[in-house]
């Protein structure tokens, strides 16, 4: 039987393939793209705060992962139109994690 950690998650209507990766790295992994991306100031917790992936020792706030796909929720820093920054982060963690990919834009901070 294959590992599931291991195992080829994929998303036909999308063919994202992602090989060998554990979920907990994987939301570390969307934490450090989306904080890469130009106009993303944090990611967020979500209207309670408690939206996150529990990791041992910590927790990824603002990414989830479920049966409906990946759930991100980020702070904009408003140098940009919201929907573009908005798809910037959809776009680049599709590529990453599962689909369909949910982008929720909690707050501008404007700097």
């Amino acid at each position: 039987m294959t590992d599931p950690a291991t195992r080829p998650r994929t998303d036909p209507a999308h063919e994202v393939v992602v090989v060998g990766v554990e979920p907990a790295n994987l939301a570390e992994e969307v934490e450090a793209v989306v904080l890469a991306l130009p106009g993303v100031v944090r990611l967020d917790g979500g209207r309670f705060g408690g939206l996150g992936t529990y990791l041992p020792g910590r927790r990824v706030t603002g990414v989830r992962f479920d049966d409906g796909g990946t759930e991100v929720h980020v702070v904009v820093d408003g140098s940009e139109p919201v929907r573009t920054t908005a798809g910037r982060v959809q776009r680049a963690v599709s590529a990453i994690a599962p689909m369909p990919v949910h982008v929720h834009v909690e707050d501008i901070d404007v700097v």
